[in-house]
């Protein structure tokens, strides 16, 4: 990626089912003011592809993931690359982890490295049992088993983020 390249947004997707598995859909949107993916040919954009899954791979790898106490390995499937505009491209990853679950009280936590946000994000969360506490930085809404995020540039994030559910 070039250093002109600049993150601008990101949004994610988490849809924990039943048997624990997690797919998770994310997106980053930049501004590119160089066109710098947009001049990217066919094999450099494999390359591109190639080293952007493992630069995901590497940072999910830092992450201590758990489900009901045991860490769990997260695992980059798949990367894809597009424009909204020539100065606007996004990048998509499709990553999927797996706990297991049982009957009653459930839970998620993410540990990861303190910092304040550059860029706007957003998350949703779907997971297989009804929500009953949460600890995450940012605004969180829940509704049932459904939780929504949005952080705000600039917040403090705490590297911690925690969700009870009941199934």
């Amino acid at each position: 990626m070039s250093e002109n390249v600049k993150p601008i947004y990101a949004r994610g997707f988490f849809n924990m089912n039943y048997l624990g598995e997690t797919t998770q859909l994310t997106i980053f949107y930049y501004e590119d003011n160089e066109h710098y993916y947009a001049s990217l040919n066919k094999e450099e954009l494999k390359k591109e592809l190639h080293k952007l899954k493992n630069n995901m791979q590497y940072f999910l790898d830092q992450e201590i993931i758990k489900i009901n106490g045991k860490r769990v390995k997260a695992k980059v499937l798949f990367v894809r690359l597009g424009l909204l505009k020539i100065n606007i491209p996004y990048i998509e990853f499709i990553i999927r982890f797996k706990g297991n679950l049982h009957k009653g009280e459930n839970i998620y936590e993410d540990l990861y490295e303190e910092e304040i946000v550059e860029y706007p994000y957003e998350a949703i969360w779907i997971l297989p049992g009804k929500i009953v506490s949460y600890s995450i930085s940012g605004k969180v809404k829940t509704k049932n088993n459904i939780l929504f995020l949005k952080v705000k540039k600039g917040t403090r994030i705490s590297g911690n983020e925690k969700i009870k559910f009941v199934m």
